[in-house]
């Protein structure tokens, strides 16, 4: 079965659904990222659509992250299985973006991880009413960080101090404070997120003028004082600052080679290994 259905709406609005078989959740697994590809390329030649909503067809769960049983099998960092993962994940995101159409996440759900990291390749982000929407970037709480260049897009849009905070806390924001950040849109009520998407979309059409400037450099990236940090969140603002000056492509390199210093350490295996046997009381 597909994990991926697309279709066209009467006002030339393709939608994206992620509807994982057997699971409750649409997790980014190696297949999902292959099929998600397949699916992007296919509408990247089109030239009859006028925008692309990727939505959910699960209930409360837009895209709950990656598959950690691929990490949690890594048997030390710089693992090359690990990094083909992550590689991959990074072009079919360089795909989206790339689209000659402008795209929205309607997010009802958890976005979370990988999730948000879909979510920010994506020109705009509206949220739904459903009260399970978090948007966050919660890898710390496993020994990482985000390796789907969260690390690089989430301060582009939201500043450098926010991002930083988030990235190290690993807490998740609701739909109001996702607005009031200007992380996502607040969108109608959950049952016509996607209209409202599509809808919005349909009035942009492809003007490249229209649409959400690209990623560029960040300028004097600076952080107020913080406490000492270790691990994972030294990390992830050590990342955030080094790329935010760096073009996007370059910014991301960061980001992936600090992934895979941390994705099958012991602290990061350990934390893993935890969050499966907390998950099974």
């Amino acid at each position: 079965m597909s994990a991926i259905t697309v279709t066209v709406r009467p006002d030339a609005v393709a939608v994206l659904t992620f509807d994982q078989p057997n699971s409750r959740a649409n997790v980014l697994s190696r297949e999902l990222w292959t099929e998600f590809g397949d699916a992007l390329a296919a509408l990247a030649p089109r030239t009859d659509l006028k925008g692309l909503v990727l939505a959910s067809a699960k209930p409360g769960i837009f895209i709950a992250g990656a598959d950690l049983k691929l990490l949690a099998s890594a048997p030390g960092p710089n693992d090359p299985d690990v990094r083909a993962f992550i590689e991959q994940g990074l072009r079919v995101l360089e795909q989206l973006e790339a689209l000659p159409l402008p795209t929205c996440a309607a997010i009802d759900g958890a976005a979370l991880g990988g999730g948000l990291e879909v979510a920010l390749a994506c020109d705009y982000r509206a949220c739904g009413t459903n009260p399970k929407v978090q948007l966050g970037l919660p890898e710390v709480k496993l020994g990482l960080i985000p390796g789907w260049g969260g690390t690089q897009r989430l301060p582009r849009l939201v500043g450098v101090p926010l991002a930083a905070d988030l990235l190290t806390s690993g807490r998740s924001l609701g739909a109001e404070d996702a607005s009031r950040f200007a992380l996502a849109g607040r969108g109608d009520d959950s049952m016509s997120l996607i209209d409202s998407g599509a809808k919005l979309l349909a009035l942009i059409g492809t003007s490249q003028s229209a649409r959400q400037q690209r990623f560029g450099p960040v300028a004097n990236a600076e952080l107020p004082q913080q406490p000492a940090l270790s691990g994972a969140a030294a990390e992830a603002v050590r990342v955030v600052i080094e790329g935010a000056p760096l073009p996007l492509r370059d910014a991301i390199a960061v980001e992936t080679d600090a992934f895979m210093r941390l994705a099958g350490g012991d602290e990061s295996k350990r934390l893993i290994a935890e969050f499966f046997a907390a998950r099974k009381k």
